[in-house]
This record gives C-alpha cells, sequence and structure tokens, in this order.
C-alpha cells in the first residue's frame, strides 16, 4: 500500500508548518527613544553650514610630555595632508545614564607626536553638555572607498575633567575626513568625602581590513 502523501497535502503541510513557525518565531522588538536617545534629543550639526565657519585649528601648545604609555596609534599625517582635509568632532558630557548634561566641563583634545601629544583643542561644554564643533586635521575621505592597508582616518584623544566627577579619557578616537563624530562621554560622580584618585580610561578604534 501506498503511503506517500499526493503534493496537495504536502502543500497544505508546508503552509500549516510555516505559520506555526512564524507564530513561534517573536518579532524583533521596535527601537525605543532609549536607544536613540542622542540622536533624538541632539541632532548632528549641519556639516555644509560649519564648513563656512570653522576654520582649521593648529596645535594650541608645544607638545606635552606623555604622563602614562600610549597604545599604539596611527602616526599624524603629513602638513599636505592635514592641510587639504579636515574633519568634525564634538564632545558630549553626560551623567545619570545620559539625564543630565554636564555644564562647563574642561575638554582637551590632543594627538600623539611620538612620545608626546599635541594639543588641538582646550574647551568647555555648553549648556547642553557639549563642546563646540572641532575641525582637525584628517585624511582624504576617498580613502574609505581604496582597499588596502592605508588607514582612511586620524586619530584623536579626549580627557574631560568636571568638578566632582572622575576625570575620563577616550583613546584613538577615529576622525574622518569631512565627516562628523559625537564622542560620548559618561562621568561618574565622586562619592562624598571621596578624591578622584584615578581616570577612567577607553581606548576606541575605527573599522579594520577596509
Amino acid at each position: 500500500m501506498n503511503h506517500t502523501p499526493d503534493s496537495h497535502t504536502l502543500e497544505a503541510y508546508r503552509k500549516q508548518m510555516m505559520e506555526m513557525y512564524r507564530q513561534a518565531t517573536p518579532s524583533p522588538p521596535a527601537a525605543t527613544e532609549e536607544d536613540n536617545w542622542l540622536d533624538d534629543r541632539y541632532p548632528m550639526p549641519d556639516i555644509e553650514q560649519d564648513k563656512e565657519t570653522v576654520s582649521l585649528p593648529q596645535p594650541i601648545s608645544e607638545p606635552q610630555p606623555a604622563s602614562a604609555p600610549q597604545p599604539e596609534l596611527q602616526p599624524a599625517p603629513t602638513p599636505s595632508e592635514s592641510a587639504d582635509f579636515v574633519g568634525y568632532l564634538r564632545v558630549f558630557a553626560f551623567t545619570g545614564g545620559g539625564a543630565e548634561p554636564i555644564v562647563g566641563a574642561r575638554v582637551i583634545v590632543t594627538r600623539p607626536d611620538g612620545d608626546s601629544q599635541t594639543v588641538f583643542a582646550n574647551l568647555t561644554t555648553d549648556g547642553d553638555g557639549f563642546t563646540p564643533v572641532i575641525a582637525l586635521p584628517s585624511v582624504d575621505p576617498a580613502l574609505t572607498l581604496r582597499p588596502g592597508n592605508v588607514q582612511p582616518y586620524v586619530t584623536y584623544a579626549v580627557r574631560v575633567t568636571a568638578d566632582g566627577f572622575q576625570p575620563v579619557e577616550h583613546r584613538n578616537i577615529p576622525v574622518y575626513g569631512d565627516n562628523y563624530v559625537t564622542q560620548p562621554v559618561a562621568m561618574t560622580p565622586i562619592l562624598p568625602g571621596k578624591t578622584a584618585d584615578s581616570t577612567q580610561e577607553f581606548t576606541s578604534g575605527g573599522p579594520t581590513n577596509l
């Protein structure tokens, strides 16, 4: 006796199994305001407008001796590259899971220069916890489309200090030519009776193997 189901029975069985699978598979969670709180509350600046108003800074101090061993970072571009291509950075200092911006935090932007650090900006955050947009030397944005081992960005370090908070340092922040990056800096309040005896350190990094 032949027990092989016919094609109509097989098709009905397939549809039934697919429906059971759809009902059993949870839908991906919808994006919440919390997921995109930084972009929603603080939209990215208009890069075309800022190109006309933000000038490329020169180092504002002589190279300072590094206070501690630094991770291996990308060497600075040559002067000709720096003069032609600019990237844009702003820093956002906050506490309490992003609920409270930190006003008046001191932000220092540096770039490794051999065994030293060259200071490119020394700023304070505004009422929303942001620094002004900082124009920084970068490299040709077309490098992101070229395969090979050439790094298509320049790395910078950001150190943030504020009264009542533990200092924070972010290293190896990639700044791409003709593009923005906003660096969020979460700061931890110092408990009453305690002092800031250490710096919270983080190392960022751009994509590799482009």
